[in-house]
């Protein structure tokens, strides 16, 4: 079958509830999207039979309705559920749309929204072998949290049928089990139709294959053991053969064959040789880690401790070479131009999740910091090396969807006068159209709302620097330092500083109306850098209440020389720009 466009335009508005930012997936029962949940304001994942399984079954009465009920018992199965490690479901609804066969009415599951990674970036594709160290540390960190999971599963009587890595998401770094549409529950009715043989075969026990309805909690631990001889020896090829059992090649440690018996133990082709629980596996995993790691020391590493008249002359020399080596260069830095440097207390980027949710609705992305050297006339004259915090970054720039709902929420302390928004005598955003054929936002009624919902996704512009800075600060943000803005370009292209050959064609005029998610991420994952569209960012190194505002204008090519450059460009806080947005920064504060 041909590639397909995602059933759902972005901007779509599902019963006034859903807005639909993103397409996310297409499985065999259906598509997934990130969307906003409107009246709480908070992203969700929102889960809808796909158009290829539609199109399958329109003719099938009976066939149409034997899936429907599949999806139905999906929900049923997982509202039963409750526990940090689970996916956790918020509502069932159905929806009408239009397709080219007519209208059509979807039923669709919103669900937890957890964006980045799932367990598979968790493992590497060679597997930890042969280190116990980081064996036993994906163990504790990960793979309990998941088995605490399928236990709370199995403990309602549900047996998930399809577990895998990429069935795993990752909440930070806490592992949460999706995709529950091969569940099977011994509460609820079985249904028989031709989709009764599903699942993944790397993972799927082979009586699953034989009979799916008739398998129980130990296919489950099969699919367990494979996940956990994929961490230890590497991904299983998809050319490797299905339905058998697993184990590790070498076991030079008592730890390692203890782990390779649990493997081949779980993964056991006769269910009744498995272990009959997950409790009882986790149990000899527990003891498994329990044992004490042996490690052989070669001779060579053996040497004779030095006598101690030895140890101490040796430390009065270095004690004597340090304090010169020390007053020569003082004494050196004294009389000689030394370059520059800011050094602002970095911390070690420690405890942070890499993906987070802010309280207005974005993705914020970690950025770890470090030392970044910046060009001439960017902070002063000279070039400079600074050392910046880690910190927080909009994934994308602020939407006019979440613009509309700022300004909605403090409606009773702003006005409009001759389409200009106001804060008593501060200028904060200029409505009407921004081209020909889009005007994103509109005030009537005393409510600003989004003339035509698929715009809702598109980077609200026109906005001042002092409209920018009430947002950041309504949710308790801030608007990124221009040399944390530096920062996520030139690290984010892989850059070491500005003397780069730009490819010809690189630079990419923002063409309105387009989508924050059509955005092109970079390699920390931030969306829309490489482009001329300009941002207002802090004009300080340190972010700052007072900081005055400047618009940093885009990737510019100053002919002749082909180098990248940045240009920070002073603007009156009442300026605002048809290709001028924002995004948000905040500290990253480690856990208490």
């Amino acid at each position: 079958m041909g590639k397909e466009q995602p059933l759902l335009p972005i901007g779509t508005v599902l019963n006034g509830k859903w807005v639909i930012l993103e397409f996310i997936a297409r499985g065999g029962m259906g598509e997934v999207y990130r969307a906003h949940q409107i009246n709480l304001k908070r992203d969700v994942a929102l889960k809808i039979v796909s158009r290829e399984w539609l199109k399958t079954f329109i003719d099938d009465p009976e066939e149409l309705e034997g899936a429907l009920r599949r999806f139905r018992q999906e929900v049923e199965t997982m509202v039963q559920i409750r526990h940090p490690n689970v996916i956790q479901i918020y509502d069932y609804d159905k929806a009408r749309v239009e397709l080219p066969e007519g209208p059509v009415e979807l039923e669709y599951i919103v669900l937890e929204y957890i964006p980045g990674r799932t367990l598979r970036s968790t493992m590497r594709e060679e597997g930890f072998y042969p280190s116990e160290k980081e064996t036993r540390a994906w163990i504790e960190k990960y793979f309990f949290p998941v088995l605490e999971g399928v236990k709370t599963i199995h403990q309602m009587g549900i047996f998930h049928r399809d577990l895998k890595p990429e069935n795993i998401l990752l909440d930070g770094e806490i592992p949460k089990i999706a995709d529950f549409g091969l569940a099977r529950s011994i509460k609820l009715e079985s249904i028989t139709t031709s989709l009764e043989i599903k699942g993944t075969p790397t993972y799927m026990a082979p009586e699953q294959f034989v009979d799916l309805k008739g398998t129980d909690q130990r296919a489950d631990i099969y699919a367990l053991g494979k996940i956990l001889f994929e961490a230890v020896a590497g991904k299983i090829p998809s050319s490797a053969r299905p339905f058998t059992q697993v184990g590790l090649k070498e076991t030079p440690t008592p730890f390692f064959k203890a782990l390779d018996h649990i493997i081949r133990q779980a993964t056991e082709e006769d269910p009744d040789r498995r272990f009959s629980s997950v409790e009882e596996m986790e149990e000899a995993l527990r003891e498994a880690l329990a044992l004490q790691k042996r490690e052989k020391i070669p001779p060579s590493a053996v040497r004779l401790r030095p006598p101690l008249w030895l140890i101490l002359a040796s430390a009065v020399v270095l004690l004597v070479l340090g304090g010169t080596f020390y007053y020569l260069w003082q004494k050196m830095r004294a009389g000689q131009h030394q370059e520059v440097q800011l050094t602002l207390y970095p911390e070690l980027a420690r405890d942070f999740p890499s993906v987070k949710v802010s309280s207005d609705g974005a993705v914020m992305r970690f950025l770890p910091g470090g030392k970044i050297k910046l060009p001439p006339g960017f902070l002063e004259s000279k070039p400079q090396t600074v050392t910046l915090k880690p910190f927080y970054l909009d994934e994308h720039p602020v939407t006019n969807h979440q613009y509309v709902t700022f300004l909605n929420e403090i409606s009773s302390q702003i006005r409009v006068e001759n389409g200009v928004v106001k804060h008593r005598n501060e200028v904060w955003l200029y409505l009407g159209k921004v081209s020909e054929n889009y005007e994103p936002i509109i005030y009537e009624e005393g409510r600003f709302l989004i003339r035509n919902p698929i715009h809702a996704s598109c980077p609200v512009v026109r906005v001042t620097a002092l409209g920018a800075r009430a947002y950041a600060r309504h949710y308790g943000k801030r608007l990124p330092t221009k040399v944390e803005w530096f920062y996520a370009v030139t690290e984010g292209r892989g850059l070491k500083g500005l003397q780069l050959e730009v490819p010809r064609n690189f630079y990419k005029h923002f063409e309105f109306p387009v989508s924050v998610m059509d955005l092109k991420p970079n390699a920390l994952g931030i969306r829309g850098l490489s482009t001329h569209f300009g941002e207002w960012v802090e004009n300080s190194v340190l972010p700052s209440s007072e900081a005055e505002i400047v618009l940093i204008s885009g990737l510019k090519l100053h002919e002749p020389s082909q180098t990248l450059g940045l240009a920070p460009v002073k603007r009156m806080p009442w300026e605002a720009f048809e290709e001028v947005g924002f995004r948000c920064a905040q500290e990253a504060n480690p856990s208490p």
